[in-house]
């Protein structure tokens, strides 16, 4: 429940699949990042020209990463419905013909959307760049995208199986009891929920979940302290890179005297410096004196539980979600 002085906004289950799709493709950049294309849903096929449509592709250009976008409920089912779903596009991604395609589209959108062309320009990738930029990135197998209002055991025990990588946002939605507010919850930082990794020689993934703020967990760990200045560089298109002085604290980084989150903090920056961004992903952004991104500690904290402990938690979200 969410409260505000006399009001009040409870759990609510989404209408139907197209509501929480609604919602990926609205704030894609805040579960995916600033630097992305998102590719609408759109047929493709498998080697054996079997038809399938994902719910949506996103090529993360910062991150040199794409994803295979499949939002869904909960209350499908996994085996009924998810695990074959996500199978079928699996092997349609598979085909060079599909990727091939995707390559298409995004050059086509790069052309006509100013905003998209924007995101190569704010990285400093020149225009003749762009086509092999892509193609290196489509190149990589894909990672599993699933926004889900629910995470069941049985999803999770499935994930751990595959070879590609996938990563779960709990989606959830909250509304007035007569109906006419509505607000969804997305995780923070553009950080999913759970995650998988495999470690080297291992058949299977681990499965690593985001119970508490990952924030507090790395300063928790001791690899960043609470005072401990950070620096923040960014220029946007190609114009001279200026640099922000942030101080870390207990609850995020103070830049100018206030108290933000990596994110936010890092937004505040680059839009001063004259960026219209309004997401960015701090974790890769903001790095210690010594030049080392806070993501290199954050990795270092999320993949050194055991996988017991990873289990553990992510059971612990499952009874969460059934509460």
């Amino acid at each position: 429940m969410i409260v505000h002085e006399s009001d009040k906004y409870f759990r609510a289950p989404f209408n139907d699949e197209s509501e929480i799709e609604k919602v990926v493709k609205d704030y894609s950049e805040y579960l995916f990042g600033s630097s992305i294309l998102f590719l609408p849903k759109s047929k493709i096929n498998t080697i054996g020209g079997t038809g399938t449509i994902p719910d949506g592709f996103v090529i993360d250009v910062e991150s040199e990463e794409w994803f295979m976008v499949e939002a869904e409920l909960a209350s499908h089912g996994t085996w009924q419905h998810i695990a074959p779903q996500v199978s079928k596009q699996l092997a349609a991604t598979d085909s060079h013909s599909t990727r091939e395609s995707l390559l298409k589209v995004c050059l086509e959108m790069i052309k006509k959307d100013k905003m998209a062309a924007g995101v190569f320009a704010d990285l400093n990738i020149p225009q003749l760049e762009i086509h092999g930029k892509l193609q290196a990135i489509l190149s990589k197998p894909p990672t599993i995208a699933i926004p889900i209002d629910g995470i069941p055991p049985d999803l999770q025990s499935w994930v751990k199986t595959l070879k590609f990588p996938v990563k779960i946002w709990l989606i959830e939605k909250y509304q007035s009891l007569d109906g006419k507010m509505v607000f969804y919850s997305i995780p923070d930082e553009n950080v999913p929920t759970l995650t998988t990794q495999t470690a080297k020689g291992e058949p299977l993934s681990t499965l690593v979940s985001r119970l508490s703020q990952p924030y507090q967990d790395v300063m928790q760990s001791g690899l960043i302290k609470e005072g401990q200045t950070v620096l923040l560089e960014y220029g946007p298109r190609s114009k001279p890179k200026k640099q922000w002085k942030g101080i870390l604290k207990k609850d995020g980084v103070e830049v100018d005297g206030k108290i933000m989150s990596l994110s936010a903090a890092a937004v505040y920056c680059i839009q001063r410096a004259g960026s219209q961004r309004e997401t960015a992903n701090g974790w890769i952004m903001w790095k210690t004196e010594d030049g080392k991104y806070l993501n290199e500690f954050y990795n270092k904290v999320f993949s050194s539980g055991s996988q017991d402990e990873n289990i553990q938690r992510s059971q612990q979200i499952a009874c969460a979600d059934g509460g």
